[in-house]
């Protein structure tokens, strides 16, 4: 089912790019052939996704209908859902990482290279009262002050993240992964 409504998502947005689609652009724009584009307008057709109307003698007219836009919509909202699910997940994995940090006598939490969710850890350290520094560069003896929590940023090179790693530095990358393993998301 998932397929089709991508499928019908790539029909509703080729129809508003080019209102006059036919089959053969369709086909094109889902990466299918025109005998499967064929089915797939029909079998929209019979579940009420899909109506088409004769412009001429053998040229169709496609378009969405309410129930098809109506699915599309429950398929954004699914989204929606799920992404705020697992933000939600993510957010709580890092509160808890920090928040143990600081239970274990943890003073700040440095991070070293760049993160996507570098802001979730700055939400956790202002949530936590702990100052986050940043650092770019690894260093000669990264892992020195026995006060801090390190944390990888995703975007570390192999080898500092290696390195890192080997001197008690946590992944973020790491905490998120088992957090959704965890939760099954």
């Amino acid at each position: 089912m998932n397929s089709d409504i991508a499928t019908l998502e790539n029909i509703a947005n080729t129809l508003k790019a080019e209102p006059l689609a036919n089959q053969r652009t369709l086909a094109k724009n889902a990466d299918m052939s025109v005998g499967l584009m064929n089915a797939v307008l029909k079998r929209f057709v019979e579940r009420g996704w899909i109506m088409f109307t004769h412009v001429t003698k053998q040229k169709f007219s496609y378009a969405i209908t309410p129930q098809g836009l109506g699915e599309l919509t429950e398929r954004g909202k699914n989204f929606a859902l799920r992404t705020f699910r697992i933000a939600n997940t993510y957010n709580e994995a890092v509160l808890q990482l920090v928040s143990s940090a600081k239970q274990a006598g943890k003073t700040k939490v440095i991070l070293y290279g760049e993160s996507y969710v570098k802001f979730l850890l700055e939400y956790a350290c202002k949530e936590v009262c702990l100052p986050l520094e940043k650092k770019e560069e690894v260093g000669e003896n990264p892992c020195a002050e026995k006060s801090a929590l390190f944390v990888l940023g995703e975007n570390l090179s192999g080898e500092d993240s290696a390195r890192l790693l080997s001197l008690g530095a946590v992944s973020l990358l790491d905490v998120l992964y088992q957090k959704e393993s965890e939760m099954a998301i």
